[in-house]
C-alpha cells in the first residue's frame, strides 16, 4: 500500500502558531489579524510552489543528494543543520512557555517537554511514511477539535466586536500578511526530499490555513478590541467555555491539538538532522534535542523577557534561512543543468 505523506503539511504549517504565533498576529494587525491571514495563504501558496519547483529537482535522500563533497553540497548540509536546530529551538521554546504558563509551573521545562522529545527520538528511528501514517490519525482528531471547540464557544459570539474592519494601516496589514506565510511554510522544507506533489501540499495546507482562521476569526469574536492583552489568547478563550453549564475547566482537553502540530513537527525534524548528520543510531539527534532543551529550560521558558525577544525576531531568522536555503537548491540545480 502506497502511503501519502502529504498530510504532513497540515502539521507542519500549524506548529509555529500555538501562542506566541498568534499573539505575533494580533500584535501587528489587531481586530484584522484574519484578514491579514487570507493574504498570508496566498503568499504561502506562492512559497509552496516555489519549494515544490524545488523539489522536483531533489530525486534522492538529501543524504545522498548532497554526498559530493562540494563547497554547495558542505554549505547546504551545514545552513540545513543550523535550521533544522533552530527550528527545534523555536519548537521547544513555544511548546515550553505554553506548559510553564499554563499547566505545570512548578515543574522544569526539560521535565514537561522530556516526553515530546522522547517520541519524537523514537518516531525518527522509523521513517517519514510512519510519521505521515500517525499524523493521518491526528489529524482527524485535530480537526475534530478544532470543530467542537468552536461550536462550544458560539454562546460567546459577538459579531459586532468584528467591526470596524480594515482599522490598522495596510502597511502593517502587508507585514502581517508576510510574517503569517513565512511561519507557515518555514517547516515546509524539511520535507524537500520527500517527492509530496504542489497539489497534495496545497491541499492540506488550505486545510490548515482555514483551521487557523478559523481560531483568529473565533477569538476576534469573543474578545473584540481584548485580542492584544492576553499572551495566550485561544487559550484564554477557551477558558469561556462551560459545557451544560456544569462541565467546566475542558480548555486542557481541546488545546490538544497544538500539542499534536509540535509532536509531528519535532518528529519530522529529527529524522531529517538524523539523516543530514548521516549516522544511523537516534542517539544523536536526541542528545542534541535535549541540549537545546535544557538550554530553554534555564534561560528562557521562565523568563518572559527573553522569549518575548525570540518571538519577535525568529520568524525573521526563519524567513532569511528559507531564502538561502531556496536559493542554494536552485544553484545546485542550475549547476548540474551545465553538467
Amino acid at each position: 500500500m502506497k502511503i501519502k505523506t502529504g498530510n504532513l503539511a497540515y502539521f507542519l504549517s500549524r506548529s509555529l502558531f500555538l501562542g506566541g504565533g498568534i499573539s505575533l498576529l494580533f500584535l501587528n494587525a489587531n481586530k484584522d489579524a484574519y484578514i491579514a491571514i487570507i493574504l498570508g495563504s496566498i503568499l504561502g501558496i506562492g512559497i509552496i510552489y516555489l519549494i515544490s519547483l524545488v523539489s522536483k529537482r531533489i530525486d534522492q535522500p538529501l543524504n545522498e543528494y548532497l554526498k559530493e563533497k562540494s563547497i554547495l553540497n558542505i554549505s547546504i548540509r551545514i545552513i540545513f543543520i543550523i535550521y533544522i536546530i533552530f527550528l527545534i529551538f523555536i519548537l521547544l521554546i513555544i511548546l515550553a512557555t505554553f506548559l510553564y504558563s499554563y499547566f505545570l509551573i512548578f515543574t522544569p521545562s526539560i521535565i514537561t517537554c522530556l516526553p515530546f522529545v522522547f517520541l519524537a527520538t523514537y518516531l525518527n528511528s522509523k521513517s517519514i511514511k510512519n510519521i505521515s501514517l500517525i499524523a493521518g490519525v491526528l489529524l482527524v482528531l485535530s480537526l475534530v477539535l478544532v470543530f467542537l471547540k468552536t461550536i462550544l464557544l458560539a454562546n460567546e459570539f459577538d459579531f459586532s466586536n468584528l467591526l470596524p474592519i480594515l482599522t490598522v494601516k495596510p502597511n502593517k496589514l502587508f507585514i502581517t500578511a508576510i510574517l503569517f506565510a513565512v511561519l507557515s511554510t518555514a517547516p515546509f522544507i524539511n520535507t524537500i526530499d520527500e517527492h509530496i506533489t504542489f497539489k497534495e501540499n496545497i491541499k492540506y495546507y488550505l486545510i490548515s490555513m482555514l483551521t487557523i482562521f478559523i481560531v483568529v476569526l473565533t477569538i476576534t469574536i469573543v474578545l473584540g478590541e481584548m485580542v492584544n492583552i492576553y499572551s495566550y489568547p485561544e487559550y484564554s478563550v477557551l477558558r469561556k467555555i462551560s459545557l451544560f453549564k456544569f462541565i467546566e475547566n475542558i480548555e486542557n482537553f481541546v488545546s490538544a491539538g497544538w500539542f499534536f502540530d509540535i509532536f509531528i513537527c519535532l518528529s519530522v525534524c529529527s529524522l531529517k538532522l538524523k539523516n543530514l548528520i548521516n549516522v544511523k543510531s537516534s542517539l544523536v539527534p536526541f542528545i542534541i534535542s535535549v541540549i537545546i532543551l535544557y538550554i530553554v529550560n534555564i534561560f528562557i521558558a521562565n523568563n518572559f523577557y527573553n522569549s518575548m525577544a525570540i518571538y519577535k525576531v525568529f520568524p525573521i531568522i526563519l524567513g532569511v534561512f528559507m531564502a538561502i536555503l531556496l536559493i542554494l537548491f536552485m544553484l545546485k540545480k542550475s549547476k548540474k543543468k551545465d553538467g
